[in-house]
């Protein structure tokens, strides 16, 4: 047996134990761990040990460090590690500054992170979505898009589970670019909560998985849902009609403009997979599958020019196609739905469509995981007959593989890359080689726990013609017990992250050490002198080159005047000499002042009193 055999072994053990390990410290040892996760570093390390070509890594976030807390990606101390990762999207540039930008999600504050690539290796922390009282395991996943089609892109995401007057902040987020570098708001531009804006309301929205396009070509985006509610309509209609089953997919357009009044959410088309034809009962047997939905995507798998929505759902991985004939018109079809895997119930966590074959047509590409199914197989669907909503199992579905895992993301001229488990398949890569596919197996150094739920789209920010992929890690193992007593007393020192960018490469690669610029790298320091009069010194250091305001308040918090307004300034260090004037070149009395100093939607703040 060679050495490959024996790391494929060790790799299956430690994993097997580092799982076993955190299941137990998770729940007999709530609140021991030892939460620290930060210090962040971006490193490039070898790909997989397993294969001769293999993804090097050009980015990894966070490793743990010192400073888990506060504001930094994961939220409050009591929270730990496993809240973070749920939902990536990497490669986006929406401020069009040319530097490619990285949005990943933290159930421990239900917020939405962005961090940017400022210059060659280093990567910084540059905005992050409001405080907010939401509860429940989200958001989930985080797209981009126009919806309100005023060429102004939007950062889209979900919030909260259960709606109503007692959960105001809880659904649909959008936040808008404002026009200026990493300007995406410090609160929403628009809210949709589901539970007033529908005709029949939820009083459940849990969004694992969404897509943002213009499926059916009227010139305007498209909002589709897959929504985790109630098996059943509870809440009842506006217009009398019949209440049905809250687990939808939905296809939603948005009318007006963000930020304008009457601007709100139409519903152009929602099935429910547990009741097809809505008249309140549950169907028996299921019609469409049943089920809770999972995922939604855009495709056009007969290649007749006319989109489609692929919809799954947990039961079975039950999948059924809507197709859109028009403007604000779509088609069920037959009532027909695959459920690859029954008679086990399994679930997916990322479809994905792409023409792999070059024959004109998406193919959809879906992976299954549960314990009772072994082989964890990848399943293609291919139209042969070209009806898109009638799916013959016997001739347009097949599986490409085994040992697949989670979510993945279809490459035309590349492969299938399908999330898995730290320490046995980070990376899981089929490749379409002459009508065969072929596996790859790819494990990522330090990395021993957690799991790749979700993969991001491929991008090549470099252009060096080498596909990028964002993989984020949930549930990952930050503590260890050193002293085998039970208490998680120690850092990983694996270094465990919570998402990496992964690039694919011919050939292997040295050990490249990144950079990770956060808040707390920028330093305000105290005026100086305090007290003063008639004039003050206020100093602070830049990380890196950024746009910086320096404010100054009254105890009140009254603007009082602006200092720096928005100017671009190199790294190092910067005195400005305040001389007690207000905006409109008034002197203000004595008394405390706040001064601040703001870059992107972060800030910091110090006091400082003028005497008579």
């Amino acid at each position: 047996m060679d050495l490959n055999f024996y790391l494929v072994q060790f790799n299956d053990f430690f994993f097997n134990l580092s799982q076993a390990y955190y299941q137990y410290f998770k729940y007999n040892n709530e609140g021991k761990m030892k939460n620290t996760l930060y210090g962040l570093l971006f490193i490039t390390l070898i790909g997989s040990s397993l294969h001769s070509q293999g993804f090097k890594q050009i980015g990894v976030a966070p490793p743990y460090g010192d400073n888990f807390g506060g504001i930094e990606l994961l939220g409050p101390e009591e929270k730990d590690a496993s809240d973070a990762g749920r939902g990536l999207l990497a490669g986006t540039d929406l401020d069009n500054d040319g530097k490619i930008e990285v949005f990943v999600t933290s159930y421990a504050d239900h917020k939405v992170y962005c961090f940017e690539q400022t210059i060659t290796d280093t990567f910084a922390l540059v905005w992050q979505s409001a405080d907010n009282t939401t509860t429940d395991s989200h958001p989930r996943d985080i797209k981009t898009g126009d919806l309100d089609n005023d060429g102004t892109p939007e950062i889209i995401f979900f919030l909260g589970q259960t709606l109503g007057p007692d959960n105001p902040e809880a659904g649909l987020q959008v936040y808008e670019w404002d026009g200026t570098d990493n300007g995406y708001g410090d609160e929403p531009v628009f809210r949709a909560d589901f539970y007033s804006v529908l005709n029949d309301s939820l009083s459940q929205l849990s969004v694992e998985s969404f897509s943002v396009g213009d499926i059916d070509q009227d010139g305007k985006q498209e909002l589709l849902v897959a929504n985790n509610g109630n098996n059943a309509g509870i809440l009842g209609t506006k217009d009398g009609s019949t209440t049905y089953s809250e687990d939808r997919f939905m296809i939603l357009s948005v009318t007006g403009n963000f930020g304008e009044f009457g601007t709100t959410l139409v519903e152009e088309f929602a099935v429910s997979p547990r009741d097809h034809d809505k008249d309140g009962s549950i169907d028996s047997p299921f019609i469409l599958g049943g089920g809770t939905p999972t995922d939604i995507i855009i495709c056009d798998t007969d290649g007749d020019g006319l989109l489609e929505a692929a919809c799954s759902s947990y039961n079975y991985l039950a999948i059924f196609f809507v197709e859109a004939t028009g403007p604000d018109a779509y088609t069920l079809g037959a009532t027909t739905v695959v459920g690859p895997a029954y008679p086990d119930d399994t679930f997916t966590l990322g479809l994905s469509a792409a023409d792999m074959n070059g024959d004109g047509k998406d193919e959809v590409y879906l992976a299954g995981w549960f314990p009772e199914i072994g082989e964890r197989p990848l399943y293609v669907i291919k139209d042969v007959d070209g009806d898109a909503t009638n799916i013959d199992a016997d001739t347009e579905l097949s599986i490409v593989g085994t040992g697949a895992a989670y979510g993945c993301t279809a490459v035309p001229d590349f492969g299938v890359v399908v999330g898995g488990e730290p320490g046995k398949s980070d990376i899981t890569l089929f490749e379409l080689e002459g009508g065969n596919w072929t596996k790859s197996v790819h494990v990522l150094s330090d990395a021993t726990s957690g799991w790749v739920f979700k993969i991001s789209d491929a991008f090549d920010s470099d252009n060096d013609g080498n596909w990028e992929i964002g993989i984020p890690y949930q549930a990952v193992l930050d503590s260890v017990d050193t002293n085998n007593d039970g208490i998680l007393d120690a850092v990983d020192p694996n270094e465990n992250r919570v998402f990496r960018i992964v690039e694919w490469d011919e050939n292997y690669v040295s050990v490249k050490n990144t950079t990770l610029i956060l808040p707390s790298d920028y330093k305000l320091a105290q005026n100086y002198p305090n007290p003063f009069n008639p004039t003050t010194t206020i100093s602070y250091t830049l990380p890196i080159e950024n746009n910086i305001t320096v404010n100054i308040y009254n105890f009140l918090g009254e603007h009082v005047a602006t200092l720096v307004n928005n100017e671009s300034q190199p790294a190092g260090t910067h005195d400005i000499v305040w001389n007690a004037l207000d905006k409109n070149g008034t002197r203000v009395p004595t008394g405390t002042y706040i001064y601040e100093l703001k870059y992107g939607n972060f800030s910091q703040t110090k006091r400082m009193t003028l005497l008579k």
